[in-house]
């Protein structure tokens, strides 16, 4: 059924009676086409300016639920999966925001990580933001689907949570803070989930280091198949902080060299 230009409004209004947050510009013109494409989107321009939409990325909008309109923006949670198969991206959502939804409590939870095969710049909408991070294990990652009132979205699971934050420490606020949610993290680690994520091969240095800082967090448990997988291999000490040296106490159980302190934030 077309829709004249003023119809354009209550359209949107209703998408989400339906569990629609989203449309793109294609979808906006088809509708209107008695219209033409200028003056849909000349309409679409004026429903932005009016809070009833944002626009994330170039054609493609998101309907601002009512609760969420004194703030200008709706979470990402609404549209980050539609988001992300319109660009044809593969992500996952992981690092602080995955940990906080595992049950961890970061301190910097406003921006929504995202691990995506390339790189893109971040996506500010309203006061949020999402922040994308390159991960080339894209294929192989183990992810769980979490509902959302749209779909679903993807996120990685605890235990590719943990490791993540030990591949990306500066992503995740640096060492202090990484040992910090560590420790909120591990309650939800589980040994046998952590086969999907040696399945993807991690650097062994990587691995080494997410054992050991688990070890003296108290999650030994958690951290036993990490051991069994680089005792497996052929030695090579790493140091706990790269790019502070090489100088420091050596633990044999990991091959790590203890280089620096670090204390949780």
């Amino acid at each position: 059924m077309l829709l004249h230009m003023s119809d354009l409004r209550d359209w949107i209004l209703g998408l989400p009676a339906v569990g629609q947050y989203t449309f793109t510009a294609e979808e906006a013109c088809l509708r209107q086409s008695a219209i033409g494409a200028a003056n849909t989107n000349a309409a679409l321009t004026r429903a932005e300016a009016a809070g009833l939409i944002v626009t994330p990325v170039r054609g493609f909008h998101v309907v601002v639920p009512l609760e969420d309109r004194g703030v200008g923006a709706p979470s990402w949670r609404i549209f980050l999966d539609p988001m992300m198969t319109h660009l044809s991206l593969p992500y996952y959502v992981g690092l602080l925001t995955a940990a906080a939804q595992h049950g961890a409590s970061p301190q910097a939870i406003q921006v929504a990580q995202v691990l995506v095969p390339r790189q893109r710049r971040p996506i500010d909408v309203g006061r949020g933001r999402i922040d994308f991070v390159v991960c080339h294990d894209m294929p192989s990652a183990p992810i769980e689907l979490v509902n959302a009132p749209s779909g679903r979205y993807r996120m990685s699971t605890p235990e590719l949570t943990a490791l993540d934050l030990v591949r990306y420490s500066s992503r995740a606020g640096g060492w202090g803070n990484v040992v910090s949610v560590l420790r909120d993290l591990a309650p939800a680690l589980r040994p046998s989930h952590f086969r999907p994520v040696l399945a993807i091969q991690p650097v062994a240095a990587e691995l080494a280091r997410l054992g050991y800082l688990l070890e003296q967090l108290g999650a030994a448990d958690a951290a036993a198949p990490l051991h069994r997988w680089i005792e497996a291999r052929p030695e090579r000490w790493v140091p706990l902080v790269p790019g502070s040296g090489r100088a420091g106490i050596r633990d044999p159980r990991w091959r790590i060299v203890v280089n620096e302190s670090i204390e949780p934030d």
